[in-house]
């Protein structure tokens, strides 16, 4: 049986490209404003460098720092903790999101679809899926572009089953187009049944793009649950439900008549 909440804390935040070791520093400020005990703490993509031409100087120099960074921040609150960062591995970068419970990493998902410019020319495409079980609720973490891939993202439903009960984007996704990540959000948890979370940055990149937050979590039927301020830095501390996911999946079985890809 599912928990019946699960509470996320969710880290909106500027990151700067070429000072890794202050990032770290910064998400510690930022993590001290949570006003709450949470069980999964997220944080951007690239979390630790964001995207620039420093980024496979990060793979080669930091990666061992940043894992070692995530397991602190789990084991300091208790909770899972969540984000990705570039890692250089038998000559190949990817952009690797790691899932930690204290000391241990118990998920791996390297990005399957590479944006255009640096990153798909220093990354390298992952292959498989993953989920996480926490509190016996399944949790499938993607990475940004994947969100506009509703075949990679769909969730399944089989022997009484469904793949997950939650979709996690962590991202880069550009101020210029910040309606389209809510609209492509929305259409994610709508279309799987699922609650859908998205976690995005703020301030500039490396190439001087523009990122506006709007980090968000949106339940079964499309409706926001709660939501940061745009170009704001913040912690949103915000509980998935139970109650809620079995009632949508009970009253609208619309899972019964989904494709079998």
């Amino acid at each position: 049986m599912l928990k019946e909440k699960v509470t996320f804390c969710l880290v909106q935040a500027d990151i700067h490209p070429q000072l890794v070791e202050e990032n770290f520093i910064h998400y510690q400020q930022l993590l001290q404003k949570m006003d709450s005990d949470a069980d999964v703490i997220v944080l951007p993509e690239m979390f630790a460098c964001g995207f620039s031409d420093y980024m496979p100087f990060v793979a080669e120099n930091y990666a061992e720092d940043s894992i070692l960074f995530l397991q602190d921040i789990s084991q300091k609150y208790e909770a899972d903790v969540v984000a990705s960062l570039p890692i250089k591995e038998n000559g190949k970068i990817f952009n690797r999101l790691y899932w930690v419970q204290e000391k241990q990493i118990v998920g791996l998902y390297d990005k399957r679809h590479l944006f255009l410019g640096s990153e798909k020319e220093y990354c390298s495409q992952g292959e498989n899926r993953m989920t996480v079980n926490h509190e016996q609720w399944k949790i499938m973490p993607l990475i940004c572009y994947d969100v506009r891939f509703p075949v990679w993202c769909r969730n399944q439903y089989k022997n009484d089953t469904f793949l997950y009960d939650c979709l996690l984007f962590i991202a880069n996704f550009p101020a210029a187009r910040a309606k389209t990540l809510r609209t492509l959000l929305t259409a994610r948890a709508i279309e799987n049944q699922s609650y859908v979370i998205g976690v995005n940055r703020v301030g500039k990149d490396g190439y001087g793009v523009e990122y506006s937050g709007n980090t968000v979590i949106i339940n079964p039927i499309g409706e926001v649950v709660a939501e940061l301020p745009s170009h704001q830095e913040g912690v949103l501390m915000a509980n998935i439900e139970c109650d809620v996911l079995e009632k949508v999946r009970k009253q609208f079985p619309f899972y019964k008549d989904w494709d079998k890809f």
